[in-house]
């Protein structure tokens, strides 16, 4: 491999690296997220500085060509990547059905405040404003009350 492309390769990497990094300081990827991505600039990092690994991977693989290996290798980052984004999206929507079903609990609870605070009110005083209900949330187990 020519030394010009090998030091192209290494500031493309580095440059890679400081955009994580960047992203990371100002907040808008997580630590959670950026472990995959930081991998991957280490392992870009190595295959720069030491290109020999891609023919020793090669001969280890049984590939004809070093560019099969890199193909083979990106193919594999993808899908890790894949792998991690289905993961944080599960524990996203499990997140958001259990807010759901606070969110129907405490609605039921406000429900019954005012039903209990309409009907302790004297018959001339005027009841509260009723509000647009929300949307119709499945009603899951009732909290403890402290009456």
């Amino acid at each position: 491999m020519p030394e010009s492309l090998r030091y192209m390769l290494l500031l493309g990497a580095a440059v890679y690296l400081l955009l994580i990094f960047f992203l990371l300081k100002t907040g808008r990827l997580s630590v959670r997220f950026s472990l995959v991505w930081l991998a991957s600039g280490g392992v870009l990092v190595v295959f720069a500085a030491c290109p020999y690994i891609v023919y020793v991977l090669r001969e280890y693989l049984h590939m004809v060509m070093p560019v099969n290996v890199v193909f083979t290798l990106l193919f594999c980052f993808v899908l890790l990547v894949l792998l991690s984004l289905s993961a944080a999206v599960s524990d996203f929507a499990e997140r958001i059905k259990r807010l759901a079903q606070a969110n129907a609990i405490l609605e039921k609870r406000v429900r019954q405040l005012e039903q209990q605070l309409a009907g302790a009110q004297p018959a001339d005083a005027q009841p509260p404003a009723a509000q647009p209900a929300g949307p119709k949330s499945p009603a899951g187990p009732r909290p403890p009350q402290s009456e």
